[in-house]
């Protein structure tokens, strides 16, 4: 249905240029055409990903997007789980930073437990679990709501175990309370509640076991400082700004690898490249994509000051998978439907600089979310010139029946490229407020 739609597109256009129609109402009808050929694909995207979700084959006719799974079956799966650890095999990964924190956390726990000979050494690894957070400030916050959730509990639980230490009915009876108090907390209620009724929770099953009155308590407040603290300096040492920081950096990687993508696709349907053989830089768009995806959620579920909001965040993401559609539907008209300028050589040169444009002040954006330094300022790009070759390249269709496809390639590519200026100028308000964040001290 769409090569039909492109190819009855073509046939308008045509027929209105050899009628003598004005070629910039011609133009208009095809900019206006453009969105309706975007919105088409987003649908037929979205039924494509649910047919693939649902299990089942989709359509070989149908240009899958560039992120989406093309293998099915135990095969297909395990290709995805060898390309997810791929791409998260890098330093720069949300990932790689918070295994590689925890790694060592642990690590360390074992190792003081062990060298200092701590009674129920375990609850010294579990502290640093329980406390462990992906910014330095967060993982400080959680310590003393661990410590003061713990006291409480000491003193709650060692009252009540004073009073009923001797009669196992009553403790018995406490126990399923004092369990499902622990639980409920944790999630209802608040960190340091959790930690309080966990704390009393665990006086009354070691009561149970072996009658030990309230210092129980007190060894799980020293091992729970331990592991604490433990956690207080891994998370200063290692990646203090968290994911405010790598959600930034991972932004940018993202960018700039979209860069690379959409100056190919723009190259192929500009005639500069020829459109065979796969496109490297898609595989590589693919995992920076996963890889700013994943700072994103660890961004969401980090409990911090919000130095900056959501929505904000969520846009720098969605603006990326934005070009990316970009790319895949520039990839289409030059590989699958056969377009490229050659036939209008002066319009693809004309669009060409402005891409360039283009380009360049998305890779300044990026670069200004990597905290590195940019250039000065560069003009936008014109849409004045992007019109004027579109319009050039018509008129020349109109007295050249074979320069249609360079005429309509030409056209294609500046539509394209004006819908990502205007993606590049909302962007530079919510780069900035990314900046900001990310600069921002980590005991902030």
């Amino acid at each position: 249905a769409r090569d039909a739609h492109r190819a009855a597109l073509d046939r308008w256009a045509a027929e209105q240029l050899r009628a003598g129609r004005p070629v910039d109402e011609v133009l208009d009808g095809l900019d206006v055409d453009h969105t309706l050929r975007v919105v088409g694909y987003i649908a037929i995207a979205l039924g494509t990903n649910a047919v693939i979700a649902a299990g089942r084959q989709p359509d070989q006719t149908v240009s899958l997007p560039v992120t989406a799974p093309r293998l099915e079956g135990v095969r297909g799966t395990g290709i995805r789980v060898v390309r997810t650890i791929r791409t998260h095999l890098e330093p720069t990964s949300t990932v790689m930073q918070n295994s590689l924190r925890v790694a060592v956390g642990l690590a360390l726990a074992v190792l003081l437990a062990r060298m200092l000979g701590l009674s129920h050494a375990f609850w010294v690894v579990l502290g640093t679990l329980q406390v462990l957070r992906s910014t330095a400030l967060g993982t400080g916050r959680t310590t003393v709501q661990a410590l003061i959730g713990n006291v409480i509990g000491v003193v709650i639980g060692g009252v009540f175990a004073i009073l009923a230490g001797n009669h196992p009915l009553v403790m018995w009876a406490a126990l399923p309370v004092a369990i499902f108090v622990a639980a409920y907390a944790a999630t209802a209620v608040s960190f340091a509640a959790s930690q309080a009724a966990f704390t009393i929770n665990l006086i009354v099953i070691f009561n149970l076991i072996s009658p030990a009155g309230w210092q129980v308590g007190l060894v799980r407040i020293e091992d729970l400082a331990v592991g604490a603290a433990i956690s207080v300096v891994v998370g200063v040492l290692l990646w203090p700004r968290g994911a405010r920081r790598e959600l930034a950096r991972s932004v940018a990687g993202f960018y700039r690898a979209v860069i690379a993508y959409l100056d190919r696709a723009f190259e192929r349907v500009l005639g500069f490249q020829p459109p065979t053989g796969p496109d490297p830089a898609r595989r590589a768009v693919i995992q920076a994509a996963e890889r700013a995806g994943e700072a994103f959620d660890a961004f969401l579920n980090e409990r911090s000051a919000p130095s900056l909001d959501p929505q904000t965040a969520g846009f720098l993401l969605a603006a990326g998978n934005h070009a990316i559609l970009a790319g895949d539907l520039l990839d289409v008209i030059s590989t699958r439907l056969g377009y490229q300028a050659s036939g209008c050589p002066e319009g693809a040169r004309s669009v060409r600089a402005q891409v360039r444009i283009l380009l360049n002040g998305l890779s300044r954006l990026a670069h200004q979310l990597a905290l590195e330094k940019a250039d000065g300022d560069i003009d936008p790009v014109s849409q004045r010139a992007l019109r004027a070759a579109a319009l050039d390249c018509l008129r020349r269709w109109r007295n050249d029946e074979s320069a249609g496809r360079g005429a309509m390639a030409v056209v294609m590519a500046g539509e394209w490229a004006q819908n990502l200026a205007r993606l590049e100028d909302d962007l530079k308000e919510p780069v900035a407020q990314a900046v900001h964040a990310a600069g921002t001290p980590w005991w902030r």
